[in-house]
């Protein structure tokens, strides 16, 4: 937490905070081959001072950044090694997994497969596996599949962040799995912000599209490309860590690279722009995601252009602009820059981000892990329904720990 991406975890970690849980998030260890990384790596050397000093409270949570003899990628052969990856590790200095304090945790609430030897160690508390990716995919990792098939068997509670990771979760488990998607920090990217003089933005705000995020391989390059040359009167700002992989597209005269951007900036950044790009290429990871920037754009405002799949296409937001491909692309923000200028238009799609918050999210998921420690059938649970904000779902008594 406090890192360059703020992911799913981070946020319901603080949303189950907000509902007066007792929260422990415990991020993907380090291992010994992050040394040579805090050379250079500014959040490499913050995870590790986190460890040296036995963890830190962010924003109500206690985050925890365990230590790893070794990478996955050098346990993952085997299945004994798989399990030491997340068990022979040290907590803390001189402490070793027990100074995690999961035996005092009411649930487990994980979403990060490589934990699988921590899900089959603690097994008395009630196990909800919350997959946001199709991680396989995503990481060219077929070995994930073994650690996540065991995750499947011990978690009491499958849930899913899209329909096709959801489908993925039952062919491994043969049980059903819960769809939910991923939600939005509301307050933070509706609320109005002061321009920040800090960027040296191209152009006029109405002629400004903002991608904000990774530049890995399932970025879309060829759908910008494509958006950018078509559309020459435009500015296309690409801002997240990394931007540097697609300097084929910074050569590009109406496209800028920003670099990070703190999110607590992020909210500036997007109302300073009147369209959202999220330009997705052909891996085939892409056809599990449940991005985050849908409605963190709606809430800010902007109608999104997006290259859509299938599952995309299922939001009910009266903002997005899908494009079928990436020749399509460009006229999918054409028509995000004319959504951009109908106030009623773009006022609706923040509302509708509105419904989609991490706390009625938090609150769901707080329920679901009652019906696990109560031993019952889940398969009814309706994960649509929210209650108001104020209301706190059924206690888990104690602690809860995020395991992401």
């Amino acid at each position: 937490m406090s890192g360059p991406f703020v992911v799913g975890s981070h946020h319901l970690a603080a949303a189950l905070v907000r509902l007066g849980h007792t929260v422990d998030h415990i991020s993907a260890p380090l291992s010994l081959g992050h040394l040579a990384l805090a050379m250079r790596d500014a959040h490499v050397r913050t995870r590790w001072r986190r460890w040296l000093r036995g963890g830190e409270r962010v924003g109500g949570v206690q985050e925890l950044v365990p230590l790893t003899a070794l990478p996955w990628s050098a346990m993952r052969r085997s299945r004994v090694l798989m399990n030491a990856y997340s068990t022979l590790l040290l907590a803390k200095p001189l402490r070793g997994a027990g100074g995690l304090a999961l035996d005092a945790a009411d649930c487990l609430i994980v979403d990060e497969p490589r934990f699988v030897g921590l899900v089959c160690k603690h097994h008395r508390q009630a196990i909800i596996y919350r997959a946001t990716d199709l991680y396989a995919q995503m990481r060219g990792d077929p070995t994930v599949l073994d650690a996540e098939r065991v995750v499947c068997q011990r978690a009491n509670v499958l849930v899913a962040t899209s329909r096709p990771v959801a489908a993925h979760l039952s062919a491994l488990s043969q049980r059903e799995a819960h769809v939910m998607t991923n939600g939005v920090d509301f307050e933070h990217f509706a609320s109005p912000q002061v321009p920040s003089l800090t960027w040296n933005l191209p152009g006029r705000r109405e002629t400004r599209a903002l991608y904000v995020g990774s530049f890995d391989g399932r970025f879309g390059v060829t759908a910008v490309r494509s958006a950018a040359t078509e559309l020459p009167d435009k500015s296309f700002i690409l801002a997240g860590p990394g931007s540097e992989a697609v300097s084929s597209l910074l050569s590009l005269a109406n496209v800028i690279g920003l670099g990070a951007v703190k999110y607590e900036q992020l909210p500036a950044l997007m109302q300073q722009c009147s369209v959202g790009l999220l330009p997705l290429s052909e891996h085939s990871a892409n056809a599990g995601r449940s991005p985050m920037k849908l409605y963190e754009y709606a809430a800010a405002r902007l109608p999104i252009a997006v290259t859509a799949t299938d599952e995309i296409r299922q939001h009910t937001l009266p903002t997005l602009c899908p494009a079928s491909d990436d020749r399509t692309f460009a006229e999918a923000v054409r028509r995000a820059f004319e959504y951009a200028v109908d106030p009623s238009l773009v006022n609706a799609g923040c509302e509708r981000a509105r419904d989609e918050s991490w706390v009625s999210k938090a609150r769901r998921l707080a329920e679901l892990a009652v019906v696990a420690r109560d031993g019952k059938n889940p398969a009814g649970a309706h994960l649509g329904e929210t209650a108001p904000e104020n209301e706190r779902a059924d206690s888990l008594s104690r602690h809860d720990s995020v395991l992401g």
